[in-house]
């Protein structure tokens, strides 16, 4: 019997102005292990971060993106039993859809000798969630840009300094639906040029770890404008972040969390943050994170 284990990252993009082209991997996972079995049953197991959250068994993500590998090697799903560990909080802005559909094309693709190359497996991650910019910064870790092609994905992992994240999340109710159509499908030139001039310097300041110049590029006027307005207490909790050492913050992803960069006082700046939104009746959680740079780790092992 084969059995694989798959570790992959969140993933924060929409970072400031580099919105869908640009990702950066964070220390949070989920561990997904599959191993075959011997009939055609297919068990779904979760634990974590909202275990019950999503559906068992073929709608979960995971199968999800197991079963179009399958179905592009016109392959029936075998009988597998799925263990899913996840670390990641969903519905927040880090990615994890993606990952878990990752994370079950590479698990796929590797029970059958890995026919599909990494730029395969990321079209049909892109394919399957639209989301190129996510499904690359999972699979690849680190900072990367990406774009979706005629060709397939075409993306570059770029260098990114050894930063500590702070992520500080408050409990929104209803905000995904709040949000999803709150960015107009029209914008002002002047706002699209905005965002263009700053993410080449934005790119440069998560290279060379050059905070302040991060702080002046993350100024997002396409999308930030219009989800900020349902956090409640946003440009306060942002204050008391840069009172408290923070140089930028920014949404992460669509939000409801938000990314703070500093060179230190981490802790402080996730309290001050929790407390700003907790003095408002709002439940807030925070963590403290690395920039992940591995991406995808896979180990493979014959059992039986």
């Amino acid at each position: 019997m084969r059995r694989v284990k798959i570790i992959l990252p969140a993933a924060i993009t929409n970072i400031g102005t580099g919105l869908h082209s640009v990702g950066l991997a964070i220390g949070l996972h989920t561990t997904i292990e599959i191993m075959e079995r011997s009939d055609t049953i297919l068990n779904v197991e979760t634990s974590g971060e909202y275990a019950g959250r999503y559906a068992l068994g073929f709608r979960h993500p995971v199968v999800l993106g197991m079963s179009r590998v399958f179905q592009r090697m016109e392959k029936t799903v075998p009988g597998l039993n799925v263990r899913i560990n996840n670390q990641i909080p969903p519905e927040l802005g880090l990615s994890v859809e993606t990952s878990f559909v990752v994370a079950g094309i590479v698990a796929a693709n590797n029970l059958f000798g890995n026919p599909y190359t990494r730029q395969e497996s990321l079209t049909i991650a892109a394919q399957i969630t639209g989301r190129t910019d996510q499904a690359v910064t999972t699979m690849l870790g680190g900072l990367t840009t990406s774009a979706m092609t005629d060709q397939g994905v075409i993306y570059k992992s770029l260098p990114v300094a050894p930063l500590k994240l702070v992520l500080v999340a408050p409990h929104i109710d209803d905000y995904g639906e709040k949000i999803r159509a709150a960015v107009p499908d029209h914008v002002p030139l002047r706002d699209a040029l905005h965002n263009l001039s700053r993410l080449p310097l934005l790119l440069e300041a998560l290279r060379t770890g050059d905070l302040v110049l991060a702080g002046q590029m993350v100024d997002d006027k396409l999308f930030a404008p219009y989800r900020r307005v349902h956090i409640p207490n946003f440009d306060d909790v942002v204050q008391v972040a840069k009172q408290n050492g923070a140089a930028a913050v920014t949404l992460c992803g669509a939000g409801p969390a938000l990314l703070a960069l500093a060179k230190r006082d981490h802790a402080q700046i996730a309290s001050v943050m929790v407390s700003a939104f907790e003095d408002k009746g709002i439940k807030a959680r925070s963590w403290i994170v690395p920039v992940d740079t591995q991406g995808v780790v896979i180990s493979a092992a014959q059992t039986g």
